[in-house]
């Protein structure tokens, strides 16, 4: 790599966030909190009059809280196992987004929150970037072919829209894994194989199991592709790679046990295997709206531009015109190249997958653990073929004839500007922008026609490629360079004086909650308040099963506090609730005080995060306790214990008298039973949690179906709850004990050839 290349490299991803990163700000949508309340009354005062792109949503009430609660357990010397800040104690690590192992997470983590989210996003960007232009290099290619499909790929749709997603930190692997592959086949030698070890750890870890799917089998098909084209022997080739994804999957089992153990818990497997088991749909207008958003950036507006209507979607495989017409002119001035076939047919399925066309999707549909993946993601492995196959023709213009990539970038300009003039009245008629129309359409024709004519001029390649650079830089930044804004770190989460009302600094547990959008969750995270709300990507199914008798159970999003009046709410130790401003007080709580639109209120029949309920009532199945527990009235009376081998029967329980002690994210309590009884937790029930009475391990029970239960002897006691996965245990020890094996097996080499070194004898 020569310097000028390797500058423009790291200087790539400044394109995007450049402004972020320079000046101090934060490339990351902390405007979108101020929609709601608390914030809101605040926005015009911090200088968020409305937000950039609301359809950055999940980042702000997902991917920063979790990286929130994933700082706030490093910082307390906790491993990142649980999340106490959502869901009544949620699972941190194993629910594999908050990605706490992922190197370049971890790095960020040397810096405050708000500028990681910029450090995290170039980072996206640039391993995007530099993997494509290894691959490249790799294939022969020059640098500037190499560093148009590093722009083509690290900048497409959408890389550009989940740059902060660990949804793009793990596809921007992908050439990465493609480079891995390409020399485990052609060298097949211990090297190749520990790049290949490297590249799928840091896939693993990056946190999104279901791309890990997806990244794998395009790495496969490509592997198995490299092997039947170059002959070589496939059985060392394969013990190779197999070795290395072996290793890779001890290395990471810290994460992965986890994540598996998790993963059978949940509201998602539930909906998945259901899924599963029906038929794929096939809808034209859904293919027919991604197909047209892949081809025509302005399809169903840019909320970054204020155009936003129901046909936006940003699933996209889009490229921009220019690298759209390199891949295509590639099938016709590189097809002597065997890659160039490879990767028009992997660019042409993996379109069909992700415009969910049939009959690719319902293939796809009826493959182990693919028929449970969200196929359309596959959009990203079209888009990194169609960036390869546009490095491919640049670096074919030294030989074949120019005017041939001319004639079809001519031809396609004109069939888009053809494309463009149809679909604008439909655009504008479904709400489109005419001026976002307007500037993408110039954006996407007027650098393509440049690239035809400086083509057709026979211009010089030392002046032609790299104009032709800087017009898919230039064409990405007009279309998708501003799809995140940059905004002032003051704007991060404002602690505003009715957040600072609530008293942190209290020993015991307690929550808080917001009714109906207020305090979105999973907000609180980052002010180190507790919520029983939650977004989250692995629900813990009995949870979800308690929704209706405390909330409004949605879809998709958060489950929402209708109001403050179910007795629920108390159980699960709801002290405050932040309530907008017309709201009155209601039986049960009080008002704290008021701050410009919202109000803060206590709960005065709040009950602790652990109790001795006056009564216990034994059930086989959760059926009849959620149906009990819709109709109760006083939770501090009565509490429900799961126990299968009982008949259904009512006892008097205790009484004792608690005292609670946070312990890490766990719990101690000083119990004092005058009659053995029954402990309820309001914690999430996740399997791992642990329980002790005077350093004794004794069994949990589930506890008003989704929360704990422990039975404790008459007498004084201290219990203890603690949340250490057997799972997380077990990974943690094959993980440490597979890194020790690979450092010895790199030292003993180098050591042995110290020892072995010939020595000089005096004669």
């Amino acid at each position: 790599m020569s310097r000028t290349a390797a500058i423009v490299l790291v200087l790539l991803p400044l394109c995007f966030t450049g402004r972020a990163l320079l000046t101090g700000k934060v490339y990351s949508p902390v405007d979108l909190p101020f929609m709601s309340e608390p914030l809101n009354a605040y926005a015009a005062e911090f200088g968020v009059p409305k937000v950039h792109n609301g359809t950055l949503s999940d980042l702000y009430c997902q991917i920063i809280p979790w990286r929130s609660a994933v700082r706030t357990a490093f910082a307390h010397g906790e491993w990142p196992l649980l999340n106490p800040f959502m869901l009544c104690g949620d699972i941190l690590a194993a629910a594999a987004q908050p990605a706490p192992y992922d190197p370049f997470n971890l790095l960020g983590m040397l810096i405050p929150l708000p500028p990681s989210l910029t450090f995290a996003a170039a980072m996206t960007f640039f391993l995007a970037g530099f993997g494509a232009f290894v691959f490249l290099r790799s294939l022969g290619c020059g640098e500037l072919a190499s560093l148009v499909t590093a722009a083509g790929w690290m900048f497409s749709g959408n890389v550009a829209f989940f740059v902060g997603w660990p949804l793009a930190r793990s596809w921007v692997y992908l050439p990465l894994i493609f480079f891995a592959v390409r020399w485990v086949v052609r060298e097949a030698s211990i090297r190749s194989g520990v790049l290949l070890l490297i590249t799928l750890t840091l896939l693993i870890l990056s946190g999104h199991p279901e791309s890990l799917l997806h990244v794998t089998a395009v790495g496969a098909a490509y592997g198995l592709f490299e092997i039947v084209t170059t002959r070589k022997r496939i059985g060392r080739v394969i013990a190779i790679a197999c070795a290395s994804g072996v290793v890779a999957l001890l290395l990471t089992s810290i994460f992965l046990l986890p994540f598996l153990e998790a993963s059978q818990q949940t509201l998602e497997l539930r909906t998945r295997l259901h899924d599963r088991a029906m038929p794929v749909p096939f809808m034209p207008e859904l293919t027919q709206r991604r197909a047209a958003n892949t081809v025509f950036p302005f399809w169903g507006g840019q909320p970054w531009r204020d155009s936003f209507t129901p046909e936006f979607d940003p699933q996209t495989a889009r490229t921009g015109s220019i690298v759209l017409s390199l891949a295509i002119a590639a099938i016709f001035v590189a097809r002597q190249r065997k890659e160039t076939w490879f990767f028009s047919a992997l660019a042409l399925v993996c379109l069909c997958a992700a415009f969910s066309a049939p009959p690719v999707s319902s293939i796809l549909h009826k493959l182990p653990l693919f028929n449970m993946a969200l196929n359309e993601r596959l959009a990203f492995a079209a888009s990194c073929a169609m960036s390869i196959l546009a490095g491919l023709t640049i670096d074919a213009l030294a030989t074949a004839e120019r005017k041939r990539v001319a004639i079809i970038a001519a031809v396609i300009a004109l069939a888009l500007a053809l494309g463009m003039y149809a679909t604008w009245a439909h655009e504008i008629k479904v709400g489109v922008d005419p001026n976002v129309i307007r500037t993408v359409a110039f954006a996407e024709l007027l650098p393509l026609a440049a690239v035809a004519m400086l083509l057709f001029a026979r211009t010089s390649l030392r002046i032609a490629l790299p104009v032709v650079l800087i017009l898919i830089l230039g064409q990405r930044i007009v279309a998708d360079g501003s799809i995140y804004p940059s905004l002032p770190q003051h704007d991060f989460y404002p602690k505003i004086p009715l957040i600072r009302a609530i008293p942190t600094e209290s020993k015991e547990p307690f929550r808080v909650a917001g009714e109906h959008f207020v305090l979105i969750p999973d907000t609180a995270a980052i002010y180190q308040l507790e919520d029983p709300r939650g977004y989250e990507a692995m629900t813990f199914a009995r949870l979800a099963d308690t929704y209706p008798v405390w909330s409004i159970p949605q879809p998709v999003s958060f489950n929402a506090i209708g109001d403050l009046q179910p007795p629920f709410l108390s159980f699960l130790n709801i002290k405050y609730a932040i309530v907008p401003m017309p709201v009155k007080v209601t039986d049960g709580w009080r008002e704290l005080m008021k701050d410009r639109s919202a109000k803060l209120f206590e709960n005065t029949r709040v009950l602790p995060r652990a109790f001795v309920p006056r009564h216990i009532r034994y059930e086989r199945s959760g059926g009849p306790i959620v149906k009990a527990m819709t109709d109760a009235k006083d939770f501090s009376d009565t509490a429900w214990i799961e126990a299968p081998e009982m008949e259904p029967h009512e006892i008097a329980n205790g009484p004792g008298t608690l005292t609670l002690h946070k312990d890490g994210f766990g719990l101690s309590i000083d119990a004092v039973m005058e009659n053995e009884g029954w402990i309820v937790a309001s914690q999430s029930a996740w399997k791992g949690w642990l329980a002790y009475i005077d350093g004794g391990r004794v069994e949990t029970r589930f506890a008003n179906h989704a929360f704990l239960g422990v039975f404790v002897p008459k007498g004084r006691h201290v219990v203890k709850l603690q949340y250490l996965p057997e799972s997380f245990t077990r990974g943690r020890n094959v993980s440490f004990t597979t890194l020790g094996a690979l450092i010895v097996a790199a030292i003993f080499p180098s050591a042995r050839r110290r020892f072995q070194k010939p020595r000089t004898v005096r004669v």
